[in-house]
C-alpha cells in the first residue's frame, strides 16, 4: 500500500511539472487576418541568414534584436524545407521553391537579400500572391557530442514574418530562441525534456520543434 501510494504521489508530481512547463513558456501573438487580406495562397523566401561576432543582432525584416550564435551552413536549406512543408501540412498553397529562386537569380541575391521586404514586393507581383513568408536565421549551432552527452549543446535562434505583398507591411512576426539546457538546469523544460526521451538532440530538431511551434500560431481569418 506504501508503495503504491509513493508511486501515486510522484506520477502526481510529474504531471504537476509538465502543467507548470506547458503553461510557463514564451507567450506568442495571436493574429486575425480580415478576410480581404488573409489567403491560403503563399510565397516564401528562402531563409536568410544573418552572421554577427556578437551575442544580439538586429533582424533585417522587422528592426529587433534577437540571441545570435553561429550559422551552419545547411541551416538556410533546412529551415526553408521545414517551413515550406510546414505550411503545405496546415493547408496552404506554397509557390514552388524552384520557381521563387529562379527570380531570385533573375534579380542576384546580393540585391534580393539586401533587402528583403522590397523583395517580397517584387515576387509578390510577379507571382501575383497577397501574402510572403520570410525567414530569418541568426544562430544555428550543432551539437559537439552524442545523444547521451555533449561537450557543447545545439542552439537555434530564427524569426518568421508574414509580409503584404501590396505595400510590404508586416501583418506578423514571431521568433524561436532555444539552447539546450539539462534538466536540472531548468525544471521548466520537463516537458520538451520527455518529448526527447531525455537525449540530446541535433539543431536540425530544436529548429524543427521551434518552426511548428511558431506555425501553431500563424495567423487565422478573421
Amino acid at each position: 500500500m506504501k508503495r503504491w501510494k509513493t508511486k501515486w504521489v510522484g506520477l502526481t508530481c510529474l504531471a504537476f511539472l509538465i502543467f507548470v512547463a506547458g503553461c510557463s513558456g514564451k507567450s506568442h501573438p495571436n493574429v486575425t487576418l480580415p478576410s480581404g487580406v488573409y489567403s491560403r495562397h503563399l510565397l516564401v523566401l528562402p531563409f536568410h541568414a544573418v552572421h554577427s561576432n556578437g551575442t544580439i543582432v538586429t533582424c533585417p525584416v522587422c528592426g529587433k534584436n534577437n540571441p545570435a550564435g553561429p550559422v551552419s551552413p545547411e541551416a538556410e536549406g533546412v529551415l526553408t524545407d521545414m517551413l515550406v512543408t510546414g505550411l503545405q501540412r496546415r493547408g496552404f498553397d506554397v509557390i514552388p521553391m524552384s520557381k521563387v529562386a529562379g527570380e531570385i537569380i533573375k534579380m542576384g541575391r546580393k540585391k534580393a537579400t539586401s533587402n528583403l521586404v522590397a523583395t517580397a514586393k517584387h515576387l509578390a507581383k510577379k507571382f501575383n500572391v497577397k501574402l510572403v513568408v520570410s525567414g530569418i536565421v541568426f544562430e544555428y549551432k550543432t551539437r559537439e557530442g552524442g545523444s547521451l552527452g555533449v561537450e557543447k549543446p545545439a542552439a537555434v535562434s530564427f524569426s518568421l514574418h508574414l509580409i503584404e505583398g501590396s505595400d510590404g507591411r508586416i501583418l506578423w512576426a514571431d521568433r524561436y530562441y532555444e539552447v539546450q539546457k539539462p534538466l536540472s538546469e531548468d525544471a521548466t523544460n520537463i516537458g520538451r525534456f520527455l518529448k526527447r526521451r531525455g537525449k540530446w538532440v541535433t539543431a536540425r530538431r530544436l529548429a524543427y520543434d521551434g518552426l511548428n511551434n511558431l506555425l501553431d500560431h500563424f495567423p487565422e481569418m478573421q
